[in-house]
This record gives C-alpha cells, structure tokens and sequence, in this order.
C-alpha cells in the first residue's frame, strides 16, 4: 500500500504483511585462461555459475535436495528449499516446489500461504489471491494466517472493503494476533476512518508495546483526525523512532492537510534537532513550494553562557577541563644544526 501523502515520512515502515525479500549474488570466476577460452568453455562457465547461485554448491541445499531425493514428500524439506530459492532471488524455483507440496498436501495451509507469499513477490497478486481462494474455500474453518494474507493482498489492490473483512475474519480465530490488529487499523485509515483505526492500533500496542509499526501507525491517525491530536501523536512517533523523524513526521502531515504555519513550526523543530536531514529538507522544500516562503534552515541554537565561559576560560561543570599540550607538542628549541 502507498501512502496517501506526497510529503516525506521518516521512518514510517507500515507492515501489511510479515513478508520479506532476500537476494543473494555469487560471483564465479572463470578458471579458464583469458587465451584459450572458448564458446563451450564459456557457457560451461555460465551453467556453472547459475548452479552455485541456485545454491547446488551449497551445503544446505545440498542436504535438502538429499532429503528429498529419498522422500519426496518430505514437506519440512520442500518448505525450506523453496524458502531457500526464495532468499536467493530464484522465486521461480521456490514457487515450483511449493507446487509440488501442494500436490502432496493438498489440505496444509502453510503450502497455500508460502505459494501466495512467492506470488506475491513475483507481483502476481491474481494468481496469490485465486490460491487462498481456493484454500479458504475447501476450509471452512478458515485460517488466520491466510486470511491476513489475503487482506494484505485486497489492500494492495485497493479492494479496501474486501481487505477489511478478510482481516475481520482472521482476527475473529485470532483475536490476540497484534499484526492483524495494525493491518485492520491502516486498512480503516486507508478508507478514511483515523477514529476506528486509532482503536484497533491501541489494541495492537496493547498486546505487544514494542510494536514500532502501531506507534507509528497510531501517531498518523491521530494527526489524522478531525481533531487532531498533534501532541499525543508526536509522543507516538517519538516512541517508534527519535525526536527529528517525529517532529518531521507532523510536518508532513499538516502540509498534507494545508496547515503551513504549523507544519513549518515542526519542520524547523526536526532541522534544529538534526540539520542533514533529507526527509525534512524535502519537506521544507515542498512547503516553500506551497506557501511561497523560502525554505531557510533554522540556525543553531547557541548556548550563550557556555560561549561566554569558553570565552573567559572557564569550563561547564560536567565537563572535562582544557587540558595542556602534551610535552610532544611542545616546541622544541634548536640544537643548532643537522647531524
């Protein structure tokens, strides 16, 4: 899902889905001499290293592939290699071999997960949704796992209704999950309700309070709501992250909602906290663009008795005292001549 706002938000990871990616690159060098390479040579060279980075020179791989070259429905194995493919930028692979357990394990909602977790990442959304579909529709028990996939993926369509029941349907089996409470609260933040979605974040935080996501999450719709409350959602940034990306975090959000003076207030607020910056600066930017004022940098603020004390040769106390040179940095006299 994107943010509706084109201002910068700093730190604002907003989790759908507790889905990563991972590549991974191998480079094999040729072990051919420059002058007597070939054309077999040289595609000898390309079947090898598409091999290694598949991972067949890989122990672990190796081991898996041994697994299931014994027992073909060993799922454990199957999981893992595909998840291996995965990590390593194969998803074709992982995905053929996720197939195949479905075939052994028709009835396992993990194969229909991890195919639509593949899917997913290869951006076909279609084909993830039409494999929870079925799933779903074989279980009438449900599962919540697959029903918080598949409102990760109605929302990434932008099939917000459909997205809020299915997350509504897992949370109803898994009422205490913190990640399908934070999902429902973006997806009713998404569809212009900060208020309900305020409420499902909090509970998301309530069940787990390290849950950086939810603060963040719960500090935009908090500045997002008809009255706004731009105090406590700063607290809430600054729990999910530090005080710049917070104060910046408001800017963002009141230039969104045409509140300019404001916004400049907090954006200032984030360039004294720390001057480089870049999704503050943007910010300011894009402000100066739309107030017509210019995007000055605050200066730094100066601690006046402490220019004063450095000035009469005094120290803060808390400080460490100027100490003198150190007798190899003294100037040494002349010994009169070169040896």
């Amino acid at each position: 899902m994107k943010m509706p706002l084109r201002a910068r938000i700093a730190c604002m990871t907003i989790v759908t889905g507790a889905l990563a990616c991972w590549s991974c690159e191998h480079q094999v060098k040729s072990w051919v001499p420059a002058d007597r390479r070939t054309a077999v040579s040289a595609v000898m060279e390309r079947h090898i290293s598409n091999a290694v980075d598949a991972g067949d020179g890989d122990l672990e791989t190796r081991a898996l592939r041994r697994r299931l070259a014994s027992n073909p429905r060993d799922l454990d194995a199957r999981i893992l290699l595909a998840r291996v493919y995965l990590r390593r930028g194969f998803p074709d692979l992982a995905l053929e071999h996720d197939r195949l357990a479905a075939m052994f394990f028709p009835d396992e909602p993990l194969v229909a997960l991890e195919q639509a977790k593949v899917l997913r990442q290869m951006d076909q959304k279609d084909e993830a949704l039409s494999v929870v579909g079925d799933f779903l529709g074989k279980h009438p028990a449900g599962n919540a796992e697959l029903f918080s996939i598949k409102g990760v993926l109605e929302d990434e369509m932008g099939n917000f209704r459909e997205a809020e029941a299915a997350y509504r349907a897992g949370l109803a089996l898994a009422p205490s999950s913190s990640a399908l409470h934070n999902n429902l609260g973006y997806n009713l933040l998404m569809q212009g309700h900060p208020e309900l979605a305020a409420e499902q974040f909090r509970s998301a935080i309530a069940i787990d309070p390290s849950l950086a996501v939810a603060h963040d999450n719960l500090a935009l719709a908090l500045a997002s709501q008809p009255q706004p409350s731009p105090k406590e959602a700063l607290r809430e940034w600054e729990r999910a992250g530090d005080a710049a990306s917070a104060h910046n975090n408001l800017g963002a959000v009141l230039i969104e909602q045409g509140h300019y003076p404001e916004a400049r207030v907090e954006l200032e607020a984030a360039l004294r906290i720390r001057r480089d910056f870049p999704a503050a600066l943007a910010n300011l930017e894009l402000l100066s663009e739309r107030d017509a004022k210019p995007a000055t940098v605050p200066p730094v603020p100066v601690n006046f008795w402490k220019r004063l004390a450095s000035r009469l040769g005094y120290f803060i106390v808390g400080e460490d005292p100027p100490k003198p040179p150190s007798p190899d940095a003294a100037a040494k006299p002349d010994s009169g001549g070169s040896k």
